[in-house]
């Protein structure tokens, strides 16, 4: 059979590359044995009947969440089939591309349980949880307050004579709201809740309330539950998120979770060894988020990238002349604009997995030595994973969309599978932590890291050493990026130190703000916003830098590390010229040099250009996964297009359901048309 042009071209593309793609995966997803395991649990799933891509679209709410719930079993079963470990389990379930009723019992509900519990409650409520015998959810949110944890209406009063908590929503507001599992699923609730204590308020605790009879399913006396109703968003139609008020509802004391904060027999509280041990369940949801962020981006610039491969439109001359015909249109990924949108979006991916490898390794260490009962290192990683939350999430459903604009009309298509991406992705910008609030949490850490870098410089973490120079303010100030031709852009040394002059100057300026009399912290919004998302980038930048020392210490070939390099470049530049006003606002910059960076941008871009296709191939996203006519591996973009539509439910009668009724009326209601 004759090969469509769209295919020629995605082929044509794929062999220029300059670099063993299998080596970029492994630095995606690890080992030769990680990708392979990857592999075969996509293909599990792609293959199951239950969790297949087909028959997902048309149905009402209520059949949506049964689906859910039905695609939720099957899951179960698969890990019980197949032995698959915990792992294997949430890597499939990520494969199912839905965020199930289930999905919150084994990302929060289990994970918290085991940070928080004691080990006596996670050798109890752990397996229960495990096995499945309890289904748990998350919930913190209420109907009136969201981030602001301090502020939680719902309470948990002890009553010392019966030892137990009266859980209570105080208000309609105190109900609990958007909880994933709640309304439907959810047999028990790690709930959000204010001790209160002889009148006394020690600020929220986690409890493990039981919701529903594990006979019958009905909620207990003094519990109404219920679904929130449909979202805006497509990729939540089967997520039954959720509602809870309680009334003076009694569970055990032994059900708040006190591996830190404790409650006598008799009543004492005893303070955990750090105030931030409260958001240690949030931290677990943050640091995740990261990778997740990274997850979402790679797939959106691979079905781009794919398409504006094989996506002709006008005669246009560039540079890069069509190697198959030049008679042909030109492909749209040659239009230097195109190039300029996509690429960096590409080189973000990449730095945002390096990112989330790092996140993922502090949170562990954090886990570790929070179980020694040391909390040294929970501050910061508290302030990285609140300020790469924002950061990251910001990035990736900005870059969502403006790949759905790279593709032109045909985007907009559900088909295209980047409307699915984006409607599932952009709500992370609001949850765990509404983006703007979130940076803060950022901005509070860096500027107690200023009393540090002032009184013991030493005990500034790598993030934070930059902070430092701030304190010889005439030398800070004096600061001149060292720049003189286009090509000194590419030294990691001169990129770093743009980002920690910026995030300097910005900590600095916050200082002297916050010390001000007249001014209220409220007033300083817009400032933590700037200082916090410069911080993130930073971190971002150092972390692709240091991915890439990585590589070249590992067994990538010369030509992966020069990718790598690459990529990490032109994240580092594209970042900065994003935001140059701030490297101009104190002379860091001069005009010479922000025109010499704009001038190495283009070039890193044209370098990329060979390697586009396959640098998103590396991501080794399977067609079923990408659900996308217009990405799929093979190229032929038009044709799953046209043979997508022609399955449509509306395509496979002749005359539509309500030609009779609607249209014969439309169509006389002056007489019928004489021809």
């Amino acid at each position: 059979m004759t090969q469509s042009q769209p295919c020629k071209d995605l082929a044509a593309a794929r062999a220029k590359t300059t670099f063993p793609v299998i080596e970029l995966t492994r630095y995606v997803h690890g080992s030769d044995e990680k990708i392979a395991k990857r592999r075969h649990l996509a293909s599990l799933v792609a293959n199951d009947p239950v969790l297949k891509n087909e028959g997902r679209l048309g149905l009402s709410r209520v059949e949506d969440v049964k689906q859910g719930l039905e695609m939720s079993l099957r899951l179960y079963q698969l890990k019980e089939e197949h032995n698959l470990t915990q792992e294997e389990f949430l890597m499939c379930s990520d494969f199912v591309d839905e965020l199930l009723p289930t999905t919150l019992h084994e990302t929060a509900f289990i994970p918290i349980i085991h940070a928080q519990g004691t080990d006596e409650q996670a050798a109890y409520w752990g397996p229960l949880a495990e096995k499945h015998q309890i289904i748990g959810c998350y919930a913190q949110t209420e109907l009136g307050h969201g981030s602001n944890l301090s502020q939680l209406e719902t309470t948990a009063t002890l009553n010392r004579d019966t030892d137990q908590w009266i859980i209570h929503s105080t208000t309609f507001t105190a109900s609990k709201w958007w909880i994933g599992g709640l309304g439907a699923v959810a047999t028990h609730a790690l709930i959000q809740a204010r001790i209160i204590i002889d009148g006394k308020d020690y600020g929220a605790h986690g409890f493990i309330v039981p919701i529903r009879s594990l006979v019958d399913h009905r909620p207990f006396p003094g519990v109404t539950l219920g679904d929130i109703g449909p979202k805006s968003y497509g990729g939540f139609s089967k997520i039954d998120n959720g509602f809870a008020r309680f009334d003076r509802y009694a569970i055990p004391r032994e059900n708040m979770l006190m591996r830190f904060a404790k409650v006598t027999r008799d009543g004492q509280y005893v303070k955990p060894p750090h105030s931030k041990l409260a958001y240690g369940s949030m931290v677990l949801l943050r640091s995740h988020m990261v990778r997740g962020a990274a997850m979402a981006l790679a797939r959106a610039t691979t079905i781009a990238t794919r398409y504006a491969t094989v996506r002709r439109q006008f005669h246009v001359p560039t540079s890069r002349k069509d190697a198959v015909n030049p008679a042909l249109e030109t492909q749209v990924i040659n239009y230097p604009m195109v190039q300029s949108r996509l690429f960096p979006m590409i080189a973000q991916v990449y730095a945002l997995f390096a990112a989330g490898t790092k996140m993922r390794s502090m949170y562990e260490s954090m886990l570790s030595e929070l179980m020694a009962g040391d909390v040294r290192s929970l501050a910061e990683v508290h302030a990285i994973s609140s300020g790469l939350k924002s950061t990251c999430s910001t990035i990736a459903a900005t870059g969502i969309e403006d790949c759905r604009k790279l593709m032109g009309g045909h985007g907009y298509s559900y088909f295209s599978g980047i409307s699915r991406i984006w409607s599932t992705y952009v709500p992370s910008n609001t949850y765990e932590g509404d983006n703007f609030l979130l940076t803060q949490q950022s901005a509070r850490y860096l500027l107690k890291q200023v009393k540090v870098a002032a009184t013991a410089p030493e005990n500034l973490t790598s993030f934070s050493k930059y902070i430092v120079r701030t304190i010889d303010q005439d030398a800070f100030q004096a600061e001149r990026c060292s720049v003189q031709q286009a090509s000194d852009w590419l030294d990691a040394d001169v990129q770093l130190a743009a980002f920690e002059h910026r995030a300097g100057r910005l900590v600095g300026e916050l200082a002297l703000a916050a010390m001000q009399e007249d001014v209220l912290w409220s007033d300083l919004n817009l400032e933590c916003w700037r200082l916090c998302h410069a911080h993130s980038q930073y971190v971002l930048a150092k972390s692709a830098v240091e991915g890439v020392s990585n590589a070249k210490t590992q067994d990538y070939s010369q030509e992966s590390v020069m990718v790598l390099k690459r990529l990490s470049d032109l994240f580092a530049l594209h970042t900065i010229q994003a935001s140059l006003g701030d490297y101009l606002e104190d002379f860091f910059l001069s005009p010479k040099q922000c025109q010499l960076l704009r001038q190495q941008i283009k070039t890193l871009q044209g370098s990329l250009a060979d390697d586009a296709v396959s640098l998103v191939d590396a991501f080794d996203f399977s067609d079923h996964y990408l659900n996308s006519a217009l990405g799929s591996a093979d190229g032929d973009a038009y044709q799953h297009l046209w043979d997508a539509a022609q399955k449509e439910a509306i395509n496979q009668t002749a005359v539509v359901d309500g030609y009779k009724e609607f249209i014969v009326p439309i169509l006389n209601q002056h007489g019928p048309a004489k021809l």
